[in-house]
């Protein structure tokens, strides 16, 4: 009598646990895969959240900036229009003695243009439209001896700046430029004339008031005046 033949079922089992671990590991490789893709995606998208967010901050760090300088202009408006009522009002309740005194007044003009006459006349500066920005703000108390004012600037009629300076009341104080300052070509393009807008100036400070006027000379040749405010010293105790 000749022996069965071998059950196949065992052999097909063996094969069909081999094909069933192949699929698994397919899977799991397939699903490492989805899972990398989505991971550096998110990663992606993190750091371009991370750069809308700093590209906000500058905006609103540049328009708070804008608004503390409105209010000092504001606040100057107003000192320098109460100061001029308060000039009229002293004017009437003066009137008399400023007839009686009309003499002398007189007499005190004669020789305050003749003092004039005879000194040098210093070269007013004009203004111009400048699109800057300030790093460092000036529209503050200063408490040390010594400030650096830190930005850039380029004026808006695409002139060339050659060289920028801080003027306090009558003392000047050359600063830096020619700055890197990617940021503002990647915000407002490329300035042919102006590719690196970025400055740095640093002026004393005494104590006191004073009148600071931020000045850049464009071609060469004249000087044009970015901004000006008043800033006030008040140095710290020992």
């Amino acid at each position: 009598m000749n022996p069965k033949p071998e059950e196949p079922n065992p052999r097909a089992a063996a094969l069909q646990a081999e094909l069933d671990q192949v699929k698994r590991r397919e899977a799991e490789f397939r699903a490492n895969m989805v899972q990398e893709f989505l991971d550096r995606g998110e990663r992606n998208t993190y750091l371009h959240t991370l750069r809308e967010e700093r590209v906000a901050l500058i905006k609103r760090g540049q328009e708070a900036s804008a608004d503390i300088e409105y209010l000092v202009r504001k606040l100057e408006a107003e000192g320098e229009r109460r100061a001029a009522v308060e000039a009229q009002l002293g004017g009437l309740w003066d009137s008399w003695s400023w007839k009686l005194t009309a003499p002398l007044r007189i007499v005190a003009r004669l020789f305050s243009r003749g003092a004039a006459a005879g000194a040098p006349a210093g070269a007013e500066v004009e203004g111009a439209v400048f699109t800057y920005y300030l790093h460092t703000s000036p529209f503050r108390i200063y408490h040390e001896d010594a400030f650096t004012l830190r930005g850039w600037a380029f004026p808006e009629d695409g002139r060339q700046v050659t060289s920028v300076r801080a003027v306090v009341d009558a003392r000047t104080f050359v600063g830096r430029h020619g700055l890197e300052e990617p940021e503002v070509i990647a915000r407002y393009g490329a300035q042919p004339a102006n590719p690196r807008p970025g400055f740095e100036i640093r002026f004393e400070t005494p104590p006191g008031r004073h009148r600071l006027s931020l000045e850049a000379q464009l071609e060469g040749s004249e000087w044009r005046w970015i901004m000006r405010t008043s800033i006030w010293c008040e140095p710290k105790g020992p």
